[in-house]
């Protein structure tokens, strides 16, 4: 430590060693002292520390989400999902926003995730002018809004956000007809009574996952994309948006053909919702340039969710998807589809009861699955 200004010099110090009787009848001292200074401290940091926490609490929202669903045939082998979402007003239009994930599939594999680390800021504006920054929710996708098992009313999400695409060229790109992944980018949105409007750049395709913590995560390739929304009436909206960039890493310096690497994602949504009756559906296609024809996926989910009770409601899905799919020397398209029945019961505030129906056939399988799936979600908001 530097000597203190205006000193003549350094002042003689009587050294003593940690067992001296000295140093044994200092700490002595010293300790006493402290014990008593303890109350008074306590006394003194209590209303700040009140005040802070008060702060706080106003200023963050925390929702936590648990569900666990089985399927017949696998009731000792759960699939778990574990979400929450922390929001921390920062002041002057900012939010911060954290929301880690994890999930288990049957067989035991866990996969954890950041959702969501980003900055959001919302200006004071007439028609208010929203900026994303830094791990984003995903900006396509009507479904990718509904991911969260509360929000979900069917126990499942559409097949075609989780299982990749088959391979229709060469190289093998573990590509989605629509990811529900969040990139890192940068979304400017801005909306008013009838419309909606949003942009920005990301670091990857819609169409691929992309988990921003893990190390096996794919190159980053910057997406432009740009959408929007109308909403005529109550209760109706349409809307649509579109992305492109590279989707695969390029191999033009050993082979110049097959510098093609572009993906093309183009989504078409609609929610219409009266009384007691929602029901949205969602089209997507994609065009995968590769070093020959581009591969074109198309698909598309259908839901209507009808509420009966306070505490009861149905829901029905139906979704689809085809693709070209390599096979030997040839391209054939092939089709994979999911159907879903829930019935759904609020047990209390917090947890709702689920059972139904699940089907679903493989692209490369023309027999249909069956299964009768049960389902725990458990809910709590903290402000």
């Amino acid at each position: 430590m530097p000597e203190a200004a205006g000193a003549a010099g350094p002042l003689p110090v009587r050294i003593t060693t940690p067992d001296s009787p000295e140093a044994r009848d200092g700490l002595a001292h010293l300790a006493v002292r402290a014990t008593r200074l303890v109350p008074f401290a306590l006394l003194l940091a209590w209303p700040l520390a009140a005040q802070a926490q008060s702060e706080w609490r106003d200023r963050t929202a925390v929702e936590a989400v648990a569900a666990v669903s089985v399927a017949s045939g696998e009731l000792t082998d759960p699939m778990v999902i574990l979400d929450a979402v922390a929001t921390v007003r920062m002041g002057a239009g900012f939010d911060v926003i954290v929301r880690p994930y994890s999930r288990r599939l049957p067989g035991g594999d866990w996969a954890h995730e950041l959702y969501q680390l980003q900055v959001q800021y919302q200006s004071p504006t007439r028609i208010p002018i929203r900026v994303d920054a830094g791990v984003v929710t995903s900006p396509l996708g009507l479904g990718t809004l509904e991911m969260r098992p509360d929000r979900n009313p069917i126990i499942g999400a559409p097949f075609y956000y989780y299982m990749p695409l088959p391979r229709f060229d060469a190289r093998t790109d573990r590509v989605n007809l629509l990811a529900p992944g969040y990139p890192i980018g940068v979304i400017v949105s801005a909306s008013d009574v009838k419309w909606d409007l949003r942009g920005g750049v990301t670091d990857g395709t819609p169409a691929r996952m992309r988990n921003a913590l893990s190390p096996d995560r794919p190159p980053a390739a910057a997406n432009v994309l740009a959408g929007g929304g109308w909403t005529p009436t109550p209760g109706l909206r349409v809307g649509g948006a579109v992305a492109r960039g590279p989707y695969r890493p390029t191999l033009a310096a050993i082979l110049p053909s097959a510098d093609a690497t572009d993906a093309t994602v183009v989504t078409l949504e609609g929610e219409y919702a009266v009384g007691f009756t929602r029901v949205t559906a969602e089209w997507i296609t994609d065009r995968f340039d590769t070093a020959g024809d581009p591969a074109v996926s198309r698909g598309y989910t259908l839901m209507a969710v009808r509420t009966l009770t306070p505490r009861v409601f149905v829901a029905a899905r139906h979704s689809r998807a085809s693709t070209p799919v390599q096979l030997g020397p040839t391209l054939t398209r092939r089709d994979a589809a999911g159907a879903d029945a829930t019935l759904g019961y609020r047990l209390i505030a917090d947890i709702t009861l689920r059972g139904g129906y699940q089907g679903f056939r493989h692209y490369l399988s023309e027999d249909w699955e069956h299964a009768l799936a049960l389902s725990v979600v458990w809910a709590h908001r903290w402000h």
